[in-house]
């Protein structure tokens, strides 16, 4: 992986583990934890919590912008910040992230109280640099307020919901190691959070399959791509986080305080548990411990799949890849916007005119680059004018 791309992939998976933290931690804030208007400890550890993921996301942002200004100038530090003005006021990134921006601002402004009411601003102001990650990046090929980005939108915050609400869930429950909480109002606390994880795991399980569908087309492409490759490592760290949970909710929710009677579903995976581990029954006293060590065992792999989705943001997505497969032994080609439209590759609202004192919409373009080392506008290999058969970095120079 080139040094480049590998750190600003590394940037990103900073910036899904600070925007995971903050929402995360705001759906447990709000929704899980005892609200009686006094400042518990559990609500302080979680205020640092989204008090530091919002300075990480604005440090992470500026750099994002530093990053995309390397690729379009290709010079140092001092060619980047005078380019900084043009990102920001003539791209489509630049727009987004000065809304980013502002909204980060609120955020950190919001997150010092622990009012309920700022509480509810800085969760609404989250969900917004949510959208802002949705708009640029790949969903974002067909418009920012299209189908698809507002499905990307559902699944950062739905992921961020539940792999933020198991990280925050393991912060606000210790300290010094042991629960911090009574036993009935531990049983509360984890059935609420049980609830929302399910509820949040049929939002990631099906935003993410049309999101795979949309980028990937082709079940070929799956084994024959790095971003058909990466998402299924992704897929099958999913399912140990599910494993876990289901372990969670069904072998120790359901015995905390009254035991639940539960379903079909229930006793199979109990039958299966007592078939691999034996049947041995942990002491009451000892499900709280069992269970945030649970949750800090899922919190660890979730931040591993944010890892792959970081991978996954600046990979070239396979609907694309196949294509530059397809090309990759000719010396050129030519590309036309209206020919890529007629394929699938880009939608048409997203075709404009060229820019000022280009000659055509026809461009001829060197042998096409391996994936992972396109230049990109709004991290994916389309131009923010639409010319995509332009060369990628005479794109961001212009």
């Amino acid at each position: 992986m080139p040094p480049d791309l590998l750190t600003a992939t590394i940037t990103r998976w900073i910036g899904f583990f600070a925007m995971a933290a903050l929402i995360g931690s705001l759906a447990v804030d709000l929704l899980i934890l005892r609200d009686d208007g006094a400042p518990h400890a559990e609500r302080r550890r979680l205020q640092r919590l989204r008090v530091a993921s919002v300075i990480a996301l604005i440090l992470v942002s500026m750099a994002e912008v530093f990053l995309r200004g390397r690729t379009m100038t290709g010079t140092g530090l001092s060619g980047v910040l005078s380019a900084v003005p043009s990102i920001l006021g003539r791209t489509h990134f630049g727009h987004v992230w000065v809304i980013r921006f502002v909204l980060l601002a609120a955020a950190l402004c919001a997150a010092c109280s622990l009012r309920r009411a700022t509480r509810v601003v800085t969760l609404g102001a989250a969900i917004g640099v949510a959208f802002t990650t949705a708009a640029t990046g790949h969903a974002g090929d067909w418009g920012d307020l299209s189908l698809s980005a507002a499905i990307d939108w559902v699944h950062v915050v739905a992921s961020s919901v539940w792999v933020g609400g198991l990280l925050s869930l393991a912060v606000a429950g210790r300290s010094r190691g042991a629960p911090i909480w009574p036993s009935p109002l531990f049983e509360t606390i984890a059935r609420r959070f049980s609830r929302l994880a399910g509820w949040s795991l049929l939002a990631v399980v099906s935003s993410g399959s049309y999101n795979a569908w949309v980028q990937v087309r082709t079940p070929a492409a799956l084994w024959s791509t790095t971003y058909g490759r990466v998402l299924c490592i992704k897929v099958l760290l999913v399912a140990g986080i599910v494993w876990l949970g289901a372990a969670s909710r069904y072998t120790i929710v359901a015995r905390l305080g009254r035991p639940e009677p539960g379903g079909l579903l229930a006793r199979l995976f109990r039958m299966q548990w007592a078939w691999l581990f034996g049947a041995r029954e942990t002491a009451p006293s000892m499900l709280p411990s069992r269970l945030l060590r649970y949750v800090s065992r899922e919190a660890c792999l979730g931040i591993v799949v944010l890892a792959c989705s970081a991978i996954l943001a600046d990979s070239t997505p396979a609907r694309h890849a196949v294509h530059l497969d397809h090309h990759a032994g000719s010396d050129a080609m030519l590309v036309n916007t209206t020919e890529l439209h007629a394929r699938g590759d880009i939608p048409s609202k997203r075709i404009s005119d060229p820019l000022p004192g280009s000659e055509s919409s026809v461009h001829h373009c060197p042998r096409a680059p391996s994936p992972g080392t396109v230049m990109r506008q709004s991290g994916r290999p389309v131009s923010d004018d639409g010319n995509l058969g332009r060369c990628s970095k005479e794109n961001e120079q212009s």
